[in-house]
């Protein structure tokens, strides 16, 4: 708010509520900055496609049972189906089995698990490259699309063995009953490997080096026993953070019961117990406490008293001095300051076991949990480490609890008119969905029901380009590509964030192509803007111009353009063409060729190509020569097009 003051020409800043420019000049908010930097740390990469991330995996891998013959009907047919029960390894298996197989000149590419734009058909055949490994995780697909995909599988099948390609499916387990009888021979199910050889195999890697007795305590015993292979992964991370925070000091098995009191199920009914003891007012400060761990006390109190405005719990009207002080209160529910003046519970890993136990127990508060959330995220001046935690704890409860609709629900409120202040608020909220096994699938289905959309507020649409390209790229590619499509399609003109994210993803070899198949000058300007782009990258490298399908394709892109688009939008593009055929060498006679087959196409364009092509010789007197000698050759390609012989000289 401001107001004028008496005697003074300004403003009086009463409060803000976003950065405050106080100085003369220019003020940058570097929110896109934090947004980035905030993604680089919650993007997933640990199963990715990369080689980098597979060769991680592969040092710590532990060959399951089921693996031999999973390996050898790859080899013997190009193919494999995983099965398994939920939490024995099946992705990480199918990996490692397209992982062993030799860099060839294929790709290794993870195919999509939603049909997107392709509704007629359940898996796409241009997606399938010469010697390509491919994954297809099924694992968290619904009967519908499980359905669909064993009805074209045997054509697939024959694609893939055209190209020499390689393919490893992962069966969703929970359909196991769906599955076709023609499809049990090409099936190998993994089981769960030896849980203790697993854990040893990540601490090995950490550098721990426990004695195989400390691996025996009943506890441990029988975590390694009944835990999925991803919690026993993080559990090592968990006992290596512990030796860590500890420098020299500690030893393997007080290392591991700081990782095991970590885990909120451990705590379990010591915190029912603490819950079923307090008052309505320690219940709230509780939970604040869990979600804002470490905060400073006034952001503590801030925050509870948020949470019972929520939940309409009735104010103490006493004068504050007859109330108890924060610090009273915080030693009521366990809790004390730290040497750096946050709030913890005394108890390690009580917070994680309180969160649990709100969301469990009192599971018919979850969209006031959320709404407070939102109150929290939107009005508080929380530093950026306190924001994270805030809405990683969050998200853990709500995947945990099935209602990954929450988080979409708070990117859509928080991407509203915040003139981007909460913009890594949002790409954290959708991240922390799109890096979920069980509701990865959801968010990038709801990500791309909102790239459809013609209006989409400014900053959630910034927040889905970062996610596109930084997050769902990672090990999605095939489908980030497909959204920021769209939403550069609904871009305005003056919005080139997801045009340039889109191209730079696309940037060689199969998505590339991919683009190029997808692109519609006909229909939507964007497009013809994109094809332009690419045909200008596509002029000077080799690699991409090398393919005969880019070239094709190309070709009719160009094409196109030319018949539907203005002659004032096309007319620089091409001749950047020209310039980029006089330096291309061995392929300038193939790059004459594209625009000369293109503009043949629709009447009177090689007219306007000759137009184009004569301005441009003088534009450069220093490279005249060479241009007139392109243009000679460029006359002779349409002359040929037209069905002119060429002249022969009279004896």
């Amino acid at each position: 708010m401001t107001e004028r003051v008496e005697g003074h020409f300004g403003s009086y800043v009463h409060q803000a509520h976003a950065p405050l420019s106080t100085g003369d000049g220019p003020q940058f908010n570097f929110y896109l900055r934090e947004a980035v930097s905030r993604l680089a740390n919650r993007a997933r990469t640990s199963l990715a496609i990369a080689y980098d991330d597979r060769h991680w995996l592969y040092q710590r891998f532990v060959y399951p049972p089921g693996f031999r013959r999973a390996r050898n009907l790859l080899r013997d047919h190009g193919t494999v189906l995983i099965t398994g029960q939920h939490g024995s390894g099946r992705r990480a298996a199918a990996l490692m089995l397209l992982h062993e197989l030799s860099e060839g000149a294929g790709s290794f590419h993870e195919l999509p698990d939603t049909q997107d734009d392709t509704a007629d058909r359940a898996l796409d055949t241009t997606l399938i490259g010469r010697h390509d490994r491919m994954l297809l995780d099924l694992s968290g697909s619904d009967a519908e699309r499980y359905n669909a995909v064993q009805a074209e599988l045997s054509d697939f099948r024959s694609v893939v063995e055209t190209h020499s390609a390689r393919l490893v499916v992962v069966l969703p387990q929970q359909f196991d009953y769906l599955r076709r009888q023609e499809l049990h021979w090409l099936t190998a199910e993994i089981d769960r490997p030896e849980g203790r050889k697993l854990l040893m195999r990540y601490l090995l890697r950490d550098g721990i080096r426990p004695d195989p007795a400390d691996l025996t305590t009943p506890q441990l015993t029988q975590y390694t026993a009944d835990a999925a292979m991803r919690d026993l992964a993080e559990l090592a991370g968990l006992i290596r953070r512990a030796r860590d925070s500890e420098g020299a000091g500690g030893d393997f098995r007080h290392w591991c019961d700081r990782a095991m009191a970590e885990r909120a199920d451990s705590r379990g009914p010591q915190v029912a117990d603490f819950i079923a003891g307090l008052t309505g007012r320690q219940r709230a400060l509780a939970l604040t406490l869990a979600m804002f761990h470490g905060c400073a006390p006034a952001v503590v109190l801030q925050a509870a008293n948020i949470l019972q405005g929520l939940l309409e719990h009735p104010c103490d009207d006493r004068p504050r001095l007859d109330h108890t002080d924060l610090a009273a209160e915080f030693k009521a529910v366990g809790a004390g300051t730290d040497k750096d003046g946050g709030v913890r519970f005394r108890t390690i890993g009580f917070d994680a076991a309180i969160r649990v136990h709100f969301w469990t127990y009192l599971a018919d508060l979850h969209e006031q949990y959320r709404d407070w959330v939102r109150e929290c995220v939107t009005g508080q001046d929380l530093p950026q480490k306190n924001r994270t935690e805030l809405i990683r704890w969050f998200a853990e409860q709500c995947l945990a609890s099935g209602r990954p609709q929450d988080l979409w629900w708070l990117a859509e409120q928080w991407g509203g008119r915040h003139a981007g202040r909460l913009l890594a608020d949002i790409c954290q909220a959708l991240t922390e969905g799109l890096n979920s096994d069980e509701f990865g699938r959801e968010f990038r289905q709801k990500i791309y029901e909102w790239s459809l959309l013609a209006a989409i507020p400014k900053d959630l649409r910034q927040a889905l380009v970062l996610v596109c390209s930084r997050v769902m790229a990672l090990r999605h590619p095939d489908q980030a590509l497909v959204r920021l499509h769209h939403l550069a399609r609904a871009a305005g003109p003056d919005d080139r964030g997801a045009f340039e994210a889109l191209l730079t993803l696309a940037g060689k070899g199969r998505l590339f192509r991919m683009l190029l198949s997808r692109l519609q000058p006909e229909r939507w300007p964007a497009d013809a803007a994109i094809l332009l782009a690419m045909a200008a990258a596509a002029s000077r490298t080799r690699e991409l111009f090398a393919s005969s399908t880019v070239r094709e394709r190309l070709t009719d892109g160009w094409a196109t353009v030319l018949r539907h688009r203005p002659y004032e939008e096309w007319r620089d593009p091409l001749a950047d063409w020209l310039t980029a055929a006089l330096v291309a060498g061995w392929h300038q006679e193939p790059l004459l060729t594209v625009v000369v087959e293109a503009a043949a196409r629709t009447p009177g364009v090689l007219a306007r190509l000759h137009t184009v092509a004569r301005d441009w010789v003088p534009a450069v007197p220093a490279e005249g020569a060479e241009r007139r000698m392109l243009f000679a050759v460029l006359e002779r390609r349409i002359d040929a097009a037209h069905g002119i012989e060429p002249t022969v000289p009279s004896l």
